[in-house]
């Protein structure tokens, strides 16, 4: 019989390792797609666990205590050996099932009517294609592959940045003209995510003016249902570009005011570097790599007319 394992939460360990390799509970709430809320909360779960501070809290920084330090490290080497016996194991045998992890604006709006010609070049192979919301962790195997808005490479696996991507407001031309200065965003319904990046918080501050107090939020768990919303005139939405102008309904949004896009991460292909050798991995990140650098042309100068429609 397998003895208990004494464990803490799986996501207190989780949120731990992407806060220690960020130093911080905001970017690493941006990796998991968390808010830094829910990251400190889990962390103190963990610290409650352990029976002791990991982190030291100062004003808008934390760093590791001595304590978080060798915790840090210990898991990064219990996390590296799971990798390691998973990519060992898969080594072994053929791969049959890719298991894709995709935000959903990237598999609606690019990935899915491009798959076709990779599946082609692979018949034999099944595709699994997740796009919710939660991050596969690579290491544990929970996905093959995974396309990720990031700052900066998660670290301890492969990654390959795909695309820049910056965020912008869109909204129906009937309600841009109502905007005529950032003032008017208040009183307006902004339309968000309820995951990830701070948005519209982050928009207003690049901008250089105070998020309006006494404006509605409608938020959504993707950007393809969010871009829905915005064409039903329902309000002003903080849309991913260049890749939202391959979503048919955005075709009649517009930018209020020609608002120049603010810096919002890169897409990344990540996978295991164990996995990168891999004949049916490493064959999709390959494609996947050679076909955004084709598209890329296309998607800059669609971007480019889509903004000045208005």
């Amino acid at each position: 019989m397998i003895p208990p394992i004494d464990f803490p939460p799986w996501s207190s360990l989780v949120a731990f390792r992407a806060a220690a390799h960020r130093q911080s509970f905001k970017e690493a709430a941006m990796e998991l797609r968390q808010t830094p809320s829910a990251i400190s909360h889990q962390i103190k779960r963990l610290e409650s666990w352990v029976g002791g501070a990991l982190f030291d809290r100062r004003v808008r920084q934390v760093r590791l205590t001595p304590l978080g330090q060798k915790l840090a490290e210990g898991l990064d080497r219990g996390f590296g050996e799971v990798s390691s016996a998973l990519g060992r194991a898969r080594a072994g045998t053929e791969t049959r099932m890719l298991r894709i992890a995709a935000l959903p604006l990237f598999a609606n709006g690019w990935l899915t009517h491009r798959l076709p010609a990779f599946e082609k070049r692979h018949p034999s192979l099944s595709i699994a294609i997740d796009t919710s919301a939660s991050i596969a962790d690579l290491l544990l195997g929970e996905a093959d592959v995974a396309i990720r808005n990031l700052q900066t490479p998660t670290p301890g696996v492969w990654a390959k940045k795909l695309l820049d991507i910056r965020a912008v407001p869109l909204c129906v031309p009937d309600l841009a003209k109502q905007i005529q200065s950032a003032e008017d965003f208040a009183g307006q319904t902004l339309i968000g995510l309820t995951v990830g990046r701070r948005g519209w918080l982050d928009w207003f501050a690049a901008i250089g003016v105070p998020e309006p107090t006494d404006a509605r939020m409608l938020l959504f768990d993707s950007m393809t249902n969010a871009i829905d919303a915005a064409a039903q005139s329902r309000g002003v939405l903080l849309a991913l570009t260049p890749l939202v102008w391959d979503i048919p309904a955005s075709k009649g949004l517009v930018v209020p005011q020609q608002y120049a896009p603010q810096e919002a991460g890169s897409y990344y292909v990540v996978c295991r570097k164990e996995d990168r050798t891999n004949a049916a991995i490493g064959g999709f990140v390959d494609w996947l790599c050679r076909e955004m650098q084709r598209d890329l042309p296309r998607l800059r100068k669609v971007d480019s007319a889509a903004r000045d429609r208005f």
